[in-house]
């Protein structure tokens, strides 16, 4: 019984040493921020799930399992949420994404097609990153809000 349990320890320590690995390199191979940052999150949550199960699956259930246990909840809230703020604050900081056609080439404008209603804010670096933002929340403001900010104005005026 301990030799299977050591098989699947070193399975799932292989397969998240792997996905890590796996991250590294794509770090290293992608041509722009939004896709680096993409390899990174998904094999870091990924790559840590699977060591910290073989490391569960070695130690039995002890103390040390409640430990990684709360170290694995730790990581797969953190690790996303980090990675949705940094993704958000460099769009809002007006870095755009690589738009690219099904062929792999940049499209002929190079601005990206509109996926929502949310657009990026224009690139201009002589802007603050104060000024963008209020642009970028200004663009985001739903339609009652912006009936309600005309209203606002005009009876300020």
């Amino acid at each position: 019984m301990e030799l299977v349990l050591d098989v699947v320890s070193a399975v799932l320590l292989a397969a998240g040493t792997f996905l890590v690995f796996v991250g590294g390199v794509g770090v290293m191979r992608m041509p722009d921020f939004y896709t680096r940052m993409h390899a990174a999150s998904l094999t870091d949550t990924g790559g840590a799930a699977l060591v910290i199960a073989g490391l569960l699956v070695q130690g039995g259930f002890t103390l040390a399992s409640a430990k990684l246990l709360a170290i694995f909840l730790f990581l797969f809230l953190t690790s996303p949420t980090a990675s949705y703020a940094l993704a958000n604050a460099a769009l809002l900081s007006g870095l755009r994404p690589q738009c690219r056609n099904e062929t792999g080439e940049a499209l002929p404008d190079g601005s990206p097609p509109l996926m929502s209603s949310r657009k990026a804010p224009p690139r201009d670096k002589a802007a603050t990153p104060k000024k963008t933002v209020k642009k970028a929340v200004k663009a985001m403001r739903t339609p009652a809000k912006k009936a309600a900010a005309r209203k606002k104005r005009s009876k300020s005026t």
